[in-house]
């Protein structure tokens, strides 16, 4: 069992990692996922959500996942009205939250 990634304690990036591990078929689990709670006792690196992988076989291909992540550009996109329903919506999402239709 190795460790791929250790999140920041104010995100929930462990679980998109620990999905996307999940999409390619590579075992793994979220450890310290709920130590926040234990902060006044802890040390931020003690208490720190970290993904762990499950098969030592699996490390190098998590770590490309990893960091093809920690390496994507993301693009700020404007806002948009929806030709629905007429629903503003802002920049980041590509469906309505009014109606469900696509941009």
């Amino acid at each position: 069992m190795k460790r791929v990634f250790t999140a920041n304690l104010m995100s929930a990036d462990q679980e998109i990692v620990k999905s996307l591990l999940d999409e390619a078929k590579i075992p793994c689990m979220v450890r310290n996922g709920e130590l926040s709670m234990a902060l006044s006792e802890l040390t931020p690196s003690d208490s720190s959500p970290e993904v762990w992988i499950l098969n030592d076989e699996d490390y190098a291909r998590a770590r490309e996942i990893v960091e093809a992540l920690l390496k994507a550009k993301v693009e700020p996109h404007e806002a948009w009205t929806c030709t629905n329903c007429g629903e503003e919506i802002e920049g980041q999402f590509t469906s309505c939250w009014n109606c469900g239709r696509e941009r």
